[in-house]
C-alpha cells in the first residue's frame, strides 16, 4: 500500500467516528489528535505543545501559537502555529467541529491544566509526547494500516505529499511543516502519490 492508500484509509476511518457528540471521550480524543496531525503535518511534539491559553479565534479557525517551540527556535524564525480550521465540505472530517466538542467535553475536568490534550481516563492529566504518538498509531491500527510498515511519521509524509499533489505552494508546505529548506521535503517527504481551495488542510482532506 502506498501513501495515497493509507491516507484514504485514515479518512474513511475518521468519517466513521461520527457524529462527534455521540462518541466516547476516547474516540473523540483519538479523532481530534489524528485530524490535527493530518491537517497540520504536525509532529507529536507540536501537538503536545498546544496550550489552551495560547489560542486565538478568528472566523472559522482557531490558531494555536506554540510558545515552547518558539523558545527552541533559531533567531528570526517565524512563530510556529497549529491551525484548527473549519472544513465545510464534510463535517465528519472537520477538525474545527471535533475541537469544539472536545473543549466542551473536557471543560468539567480540565481545571488549571493548560495543554490541550488530556488523558481520556481519570484523573484526566495532561499527556506526554509519547502518548500522543501512541494515539496516532492506535488510529492507524484501527484504520487497518500495517503499523509494522507505516509508522506515526508516515501521517506527516502523507499530508505533505497530498498537499503538494493538490498544488499547495512549496513555500506554504515548508511553513506549515516548519522546514527552512525545500531539500528536506524533496528528500524525505515528496513521496509519489496517486492523484485522485487552497489551504493546506483543505487539500489534505479533499478527495
Amino acid at each position: 500500500m502506498n501513501l495515497h492508500g493509507t491516507l484514504v484509509k485514515y479518512l474513511q476511518f475518521l468519517r466513521s467516528l461520527s457524529p462527534v457528540k455521540y462518541l466516547k471521550l476516547k474516540d473523540l480524543t483519538l479523532k481530534l489528535t489524528m485530524l490535527i496531525a493530518l491537517t497540520n503535518a504536525a509532529r507529536a511534539q507540536s501537538i503536545h505543545f498546544m496550550n489552551v491559553n495560547h489560542v486565538h479565534k478568528v472566523k472559522g479557525e482557531f490558531i494555536f501559537v506554540l510558545n515552547e517551540l518558539v523558545k527552541q527556535s533559531r533567531p528570526g524564525y517565524k512563530e510556529p502555529t497549529v491551525n484548527i480550521k473549519a472544513y465545510p465540505p464534510d463535517r465528519r472530517l472537520c477538525v474545527y467541529t471535533v475541537y469544539k466538542e472536545y473543549v466542551f467535553r473536557t471543560k468539567l475536568f480540565r481545571g488549571k491544566h493548560e495543554p490541550l490534550l488530556l488523558s481520556y481516563v481519570k484523573p484526566h492529566q495532561p499527556v506526554s509526547r509519547d502518548t500522543i504518538s501512541r494515539w496516532i498509531k492506535v488510529v492507524m491500527a484501527k484504520a487497518n494500516i500495517d503499523t509494522t510498515i507505516f509508522k506515526a511519521h508516515s501521517v506527516r509524509s502523507a499530508s505533505v505529499s497530498k498537499a503538494k499533489m493538490n498544488a499547495v505552494p512549496i513555500s506554504r508546505i515548508l511553513q506549515k511543516a516548519g522546514w527552512s529548506d525545500a531539500k528536506t521535503f524533496a528528500k524525505f517527504y515528496n513521496k509519489k502519490i496517486e492523484k485522485d481551495e487552497n489551504s493546506f488542510s483543505f487539500n489534505v482532506l479533499k478527495n
